[in-house]
């Protein structure tokens, strides 16, 4: 007589192969929301970032020159590279101010792109 108390090798070894794949589903799947979380982090503190250089300007109550100007800042481990561009309106007691905020190293590649508008008065 057969004694049925166990598996055999092969039902043991498909068995395995489902729980490999699983791991190697959940060990990419875990990759991807580590990547999409530090991204999602530059993205916030380059808002933040942003809001800083805005909110400097209007509590100093500048009027600011029209032209580019960059700079460099680092906040939260990041190193960042601000670009303010200002313009003319058609209304002269106003001018648009663009900040635009990439990582230091890849200046190319806008994160964040803001547009204020700041009175004279």
């Amino acid at each position: 007589m057969r004694d049925d108390n166990g598996f055999t090798l092969i039902e043991c070894l498909v068995a395995l192969f489902i729980v490999a794949i699983v791991l190697a589903s959940s060990s990419r799947a875990i990759g991807v929301i580590s990547s999409d979380l530090r991204d999602t982090f530059v993205i916030e503190t380059a808002t933040w970032v942003a809001s800083n250089e805005y909110n400097e300007i209007h509590i100093q109550k500048q009027f600011p020159n029209i032209g580019e100007t960059k700079k460099d800042l680092s906040m939260a481990g990041i190193d960042f590279t601000i670009t303010e561009v200002v313009s003319n309106t058609q209304n002269p007691y106003f001018r648009k101010l663009e900040i635009i905020i990439a990582e230091k190293d890849t200046p190319e590649n806008s994160i964040y792109r803001t547009i204020n508008f700041i009175s004279q008065y």
